[in-house]
């Protein structure tokens, strides 16, 4: 026969178990909300050049062209400066319209001979715009499943030499469930970034990065005004 502190402890674990899955529960939501589970990062990332396509999740990303030339064409820039364009063919793998400016997170790193040009003070104004073209015109959309033609678009200084080739890093993203909505979004993965000298030093958490998993080399071609 059971006694009554026995009975009593079994309920107590009863009571317990349940507790403790909806704690699980909430950790593991509240982690993809913050960004995701953190992968390990491969030891380099694949090695791509012009004409390689990149799966993304949110997004697969053909890089097509790299090209200094002057503007006023298809709605990119005036035509007495020059710009960087990095042109790609994306398509949008989700079952929602995006703004091209989703590209800014997707391609966090872009490099001209090897030096960033994402530039530190946004006033400069001189990039990235991320346009989305058409023959006559640029706007900003990109609908589910339909590939459109993105051009990163980089303003060059006056005098400023035309870089000879770029570096673009591809991050991807994962479909996860968000911990407030109770719902999935896709989310880009993120890794723990190498420990600087800097780092090393300094006590506390250190920021993670983008998951890298593909860089992508281009030529830089140049056209005549």
């Amino acid at each position: 026969m059971t006694s009554p502190a026995a009975r009593g402890r079994r309920a107590r674990r009863m009571v317990l178990l349940p507790i403790l899955a909806v704690l699980v529960a909430g950790v593991l939501a509240a982690g993809a909300f913050l960004g995701g589970f953190h992968q390990a990062p491969p030891s380099e990332p694949e090695s791509l050049g012009r004409g390689a396509e990149v799966d993304q999740g949110r997004m697969r990303t053909k890089f097509l062209d790299a090209v200094v030339r002057a503007g006023g064409h298809d709605g990119i820039g005036v035509s007495d400066k020059r710009y960087l364009e990095i042109v790609l063919d994306v398509t949008n793998q989700s079952d929602r319209t995006i703004s091209s400016y989703t590209m800014d997170t997707a391609l966090p790193t872009v490099l001209a001979d090897g030096k960033a040009i994402k530039p530190k003070d946004p006033s400069q104004g001189l990039g990235p715009r991320y346009v989305v073209s058409a023959p006559g015109h640029a706007y900003s959309q990109l609908h589910p499943g339909v590939p459109a033609k993105v051009i990163i678009v980089f303003e060059l200084r006056e005098n400023e030499p035309a870089p000879k080739s770029v570096r673009i890093a591809a991050a991807t993203y994962e479909w996860r469930e968000t911990f407030f909505s109770q719902t999935h979004e896709w989310i880009r993965v993120m890794a723990p970034k190498p420990p600087s000298v800097q780092d090393a030093a300094e006590e506390g958490s250190h920021p993670d990065e983008p998951l890298i998993i593909a860089e992508v080399d281009m030529p830089v071609r140049s056209e005549a005004a």
